[in-house]
């Protein structure tokens, strides 16, 4: 039976005055961590406020990729930076405030794609998220799978309730890590949301939806982004 789980969360959001310089561990090999590497950009979104809000996002396929909602919501200017420090102007294409995932198109963006794993995540499986390193670098760090649940929380604007099947992890989650994606081997299997307020090292990531991967997909315009979170 899937756990039902009340979950206290922080966003991990981080403004950009605030940059995270903290040391991250290399993971080891369960997982291609240069292809993960290689499909994983940061994001710079304005528009709520006098500075940048940051997240991470994935190459699902050339100039496509996904992030967490709410690093991109409410914003007017929406910016990408590869492993390389290229930057590209991205729209969002699709967002979900209740699950918290969106989808980005950056079509001038140079990074590699990574796989879909139809399988969800399980329990002790271990793997990598990228994440920002010091001066900005894009870093890989180990991540166990802690358990499958079903979460109880808000949309990401804490105005009504909502349940999304995901799972808790174990990996070492920074403000500005939001977004992320949790490789295992096989693929990508979900999208770091929110870190844990009750353990320390642990967070939330949700499910990949596959109705909304399908929306995605076929989008090529420009979604509104709702109001600032």
């Amino acid at each position: 039976m899937t756990r039902r789980t009340a979950v206290g969360v922080v966003l991990a959001l981080l403004l950009s005055a605030c940059a995270s310089g903290s040391d991250v561990t290399v993971v080891a090999p369960f997982v291609d961590t240069n292809a993960a590497r290689a499909g994983s950009v940061r994001i710079e979104a304005s528009g709520c406020g006098p500075t940048e809000r940051n997240g991470m996002a994935t190459s699902i396929e050339a100039g496509l990729l996904v992030t967490a909602a709410h690093v991109v919501a409410g914003a007017h200017a929406v910016e990408v930076i590869d492993a390389d420090g290229r930057r590209s102007t991205a729209e969002v294409v699709a967002f979900d405030p209740l699950l918290d995932i969106a989808a980005l198109r950056a079509l001038d963006v140079s990074t590699g794609t990574v796989a879909i794993r139809p399988d969800r995540a399980a329990a002790d499986e271990r793997g990598a998220v990228v994440v920002r390193g010091t001066g900005d670098a894009l870093e890989s760090v180990e991540v166990t799978v802690v358990r499958r649940a079903t979460i109880e929380t808000t949309d990401i604007y804490r105005d009504i309730d909502v349940t999304r099947a995901g799972f808790e992890i174990e990996a070492s989650i920074e403000p500005g890590d939001s977004g992320t994606a949790v490789h295992l081997p096989g693929g990508i299997v979900g999208i770091v949301w929110a870190r844990s307020t009750v353990h320390p090292d642990r967070a939330w990531a949700i499910d990949l939806p596959e109705g909304f991967l399908d929306e995605a997909v076929v989008a090529d315009a420009a979604v509104d982004t709702g109001p600032c979170p």
